[in-house]
């Protein structure tokens, strides 16, 4: 009786301890199931989160590709290609330029934000308190011409910057890895940047009452 009741009480033993054994296993494989579907949202999120930059980026002409931010518009005009051309090239803004069949290569001499037309409330001072150059590309057509900036650099004037110190854009606006927008260039610089440059490279119209 007592190795009957012995055998018994093992066997029940025995069923708790591989019940427990695998309540736990099936815990551990639930527990990991969880984590991989986490680690897919997560990658998930980020993925969202960076194609929602890349469009408000774009929403202010802004382009990230291989690392390197381009700021891209097209304009329509009345003027012909030529005319376009002599109004860059008369217009004071460029170091040097070159034509090629229908492009203009163009080097740009160091600008300036105008904070008077950006504002200056919460603007980091990167942005207001350093200049910009860059190399510029100007596609041209009939009545139509594309700007392409890129290689756009900042320099300092000894506020923030060393005087004659240079940064690049990317530098200050995008993460280590050169892949993702910081979430500050949104907040201010890339529209402030993008008044700035379509206030320099837009050809005005004049108006009837100009002479």
């Amino acid at each position: 009786m007592l190795v009957k009741s012995y055998q018994k009480t093992t066997q029940f033993n025995f069923s708790l301890i591989f019940f427990a054994f695998k309540k736990r296993m099936f815990c551990l494989l639930l527990l990991s199931f969880k984590k991989k579907d986490m680690k897919y949202i997560l990658i998930a999120f980020f993925a969202v989160s960076t194609l929602f930059a890349n469009a408000q980026a774009e929403s202010d002409n802004f382009y990230l590709s291989e690392g390197i931010i381009s700021w891209k518009k097209v304009y329509e005009t009345t003027l012909s290609k030529d005319d376009i051309i002599k109004h860059f090239k008369a217009s004071g803004l460029f170091w040097s330029s070159e034509l090629v069949a229908d492009t203009l290569f163009c080097k740009l001499k160091q600008q300036r934000v105008d904070p008077t037309k950006t504002g200056v409330a919460g603007v980091p001072d990167i942005v207001n308190k350093t200049a910009y150059k860059g190399l510029v590309k100007i596609e041209l057509k009939d009545k139509k011409y594309r700007v392409i900036f890129n290689n756009i650099i900042l320099v300092g004037d000894g506020e923030i910057l060393k005087k004659g110190e240079e940064q690049t854009l990317e530098y200050n606006f995008l993460t280590k890895e050169n892949t993702e927008y910081r979430p500050g260039f949104l907040k201010k610089p890339s529209s402030i940047y993008n008044i700035t440059f379509n206030e320099l490279f837009e050809i005005k119209s004049k108006s009837k009452d100009d002479w």
